[in-house]
């Protein structure tokens, strides 16, 4: 029957209604609700990075944590369905609109960090050396360094911070040691004209930082080596920076503990852990250079993130909307056409008017004009 035909063809359409209507994922709550029902991976940089904001997520086994060395891995991740979410400090470039992004609602101040100062008189005191550290901060936030590159950096790919400083912006209050009166890891590094710094990689994390050249490009570095040019002219100018690399944030945290590091690269995050303690509580830390509101970014396909390994061959929204209407439409042309068959088989058509009127007002000669009318159109 019509009814029957009907109630077939609109469960048919169910399936392909809903391919349209699976909410995506655009906000901390979402993706967690997403966690909890399902389980999911979230890719980050560093440990650290999931350290700043694990509070806003669920935690393990329901969370995978995932760490990559390279930014592109981990959108390719996303990209690809195999991680749920990725989390950078800023949003990643999204040209394509491949992603949805979000903040995390937090805000991660970075700093570097220094062997935690005991004695003045031990060659290894880091005291100087920070408080110089932070004079250097202080004159590049304060002669516009800072930004500088964030405007340039928004312009370019949309990096966004917050001037989250820990210390006034004021050379007056924030002056460099005496080269003469120097201590403990300042003297050393103008005895040695070397500034180790501990640093995490080598690593690609785009415009924010490449660290895989000869001479590092991106936001990170060129904020490095702006603070870096105040402190050596403060000094003479003939210091020079030696970068030593380590996988893993703790093993760089351990360069500086075990003194074959004087200071931490500015991008470290200062809310996150060593060894399973507070890192505010196991080392010094500078001025803070900046703060972040790190970023979640989702896949931006209806699924949540499942699609092909090659996204290139993945099916586009518009295609399967397209699909969804003309299915409906056939539907609803199959409808039609078996209630026209079932009104014909009933003797009531629904463009055709009976020869007999039920009007009994009808007279004979109207009847008449209208076999004629109708000989006449089948001529």
């Amino acid at each position: 029957s019509p009814r029957r035909m009907a109630s077939l063809s609109l469960l048919l359409a169910l399936p392909l209604a809903s391919a349209v209507s699976v909410t995506p994922i655009t906000s901390v709550p979402q993706l967690n609700e997403k966690i909890r029902s399902d389980g999911g991976a979230v890719g980050f940089l560093s440990q650290a990075n999931y350290e700043s904001v694990q509070s806003v997520l669920p935690k393990e086994p329901m969370l995978t944590v995932s760490i990559f060395t390279h930014a592109e891995d981990v959108e390719a991740s996303v990209r690809n369905g195999s991680l749920l979410a990725g989390l950078f400090s800023s949003c990643p470039t999204n040209d394509d609109g491949a992603f949805n992004l979000f903040g995390a609602g937090l805000v991660t101040p970075r700093a570097s960090f220094f062997k935690p100062s005991t004695n003045a008189s031990d060659p290894m005191d880091s005291m100087d050396l920070r408080i110089a550290w932070d004079a250097a901060i202080v004159q590049a936030i304060s002669e516009g360094d800072y930004e500088a590159l964030e405007s340039k950096y928004w312009a370019s790919n949309k990096f966004d911070s917050v001037g989250a400083f820990t210390c006034s912006i004021s050379t007056t209050n924030f002056a460099f040691p005496s080269a003469a009166n120097a201590t403990g890891l300042l003297k050393k590094v103008l005895e040695t004209k070397t500034l180790t710094v501990a640093a995490l990689g080598p690593s690609n994390w785009g415009y924010q930082g490449n660290y895989q050249v000869a001479n590092p490009t991106g936001l990170w570095p060129e904020y490095m080596m702006n603070i870096f040019d105040k402190f050596n002219a403060a000094y003479g100018g003939d210091i020079n920076l030696v970068r030593k690399f380590e996988s893993s944030s703790a093993s760089v945290m351990n360069l500086i503990a075990n003194d074959e590091a004087d200071l931490t690269e500015p991008y470290w995050t200062v809310s996150a852990f060593h060894e399973g303690v507070a890192r505010t509580q196991t080392f010094d830390y500078s001025c803070t250079v900046l703060g972040t509101e790190s970023c979640f970014f989702t896949s931006s396909l209806a699924d949540g993130g499942v699609s092909d390994d090659n996204e290139d061959e993945s099916f586009p929204r518009w295609a399967i909307a397209l699909i969804v209407v003309l299915s409906l439409l056939a539907i609803g042309g199959i409808i039609f056409t078996c209630v026209l068959i079932s009104s014909e088989k009933a003797g009531k058509p629904l463009f055709y008017s009976t020869l007999n009127s039920s009007d009994k007002g009808v007279g004979k000669h109207d009847s008449v004009a209208s076999i004629d009318m109708k000989a006449g159109v089948n001529a």
